[in-house]
């Protein structure tokens, strides 16, 4: 049997070393993953932070130990979701983010655990790059969010400067933009292309 009669056009393309589509895919996966991440820990790690009011050393780090609101806050929640209607609650996302997020969670946990499929299965589409980025603009909006409504705000050496809203960001953020960056290098090269 020849490989062009083999009834599977993703393994054909694998076979003949076409490994375009599929380095693709698994560049794809890996950031879904990251991204997804990311987002977790930037939603939750921030409410946790804005609710702590005491700090001890552990093991010869300094760890915060959150306040009681935030023990409420996260009563019979999963932390993700609770800090994510925390988030709500303050404008920091909308209820549109928020499904957004939901939708994304959902697909992310279909990566994780069907990319065999996703690479191999004919039936099934690639992966969705275009909500791998709106999910990554949005954690970046997030990030800025709270460096600008609450670090910001809350410092005096920034009170009465002109600030560049735009270019805020955390060096969480600018890492993660330049790890998009270099693992879709060619994608990104492709729509700059497209859109000149």
């Amino acid at each position: 049997m020849e490989i062009d009669d083999l009834p599977y056009e993703k393994l054909k393309l694998l076979l003949k070393e076409d490994h375009q589509a599929i380095s693709l895919n698994l560049r794809v996966a890996a950031l879904f993953l990251v991204v997804y991440e990311n987002l977790k820990d930037l939603i939750t790690d921030k409410a946790r932070s804005f609710f702590t009011d005491d700090w001890q050393i552990v093991d010869g780090k300094l760890e915060g130990k959150p306040s009681q609101k935030y023990l409420d806050l996260l009563r019979g929640k999963i932390a993700f979701r609770a800090c994510g209607d925390f988030h709500i609650e303050i404008g920091a996302i909308s209820s549109e983010d928020d499904e957004l997020i939901d939708r994304f969670s959902a697909y992310r946990g279909e990566v994780a655990h069907e990319l065999y499929s996703i690479l191999f299965d004919d039936s099934k589409a690639a992966l969705d790059v275009d909500l791998l980025f709106q999910v990554h603009r949005l954690a970046r909006n997030i990030d800025r969010w709270w460096i600008l409504n609450v670090e910001i705000a809350t410092d005096g050496d920034w009170v009465d400067k002109e600030i560049d809203e735009e270019q805020v960001m955390s060096g969480r953020q600018l890492f993660l933009d330049q790890l998009v960056r270099v693992a879709l290098k060619d994608v990104l090269d492709l729509l700059e292309e497209e859109g000149a």
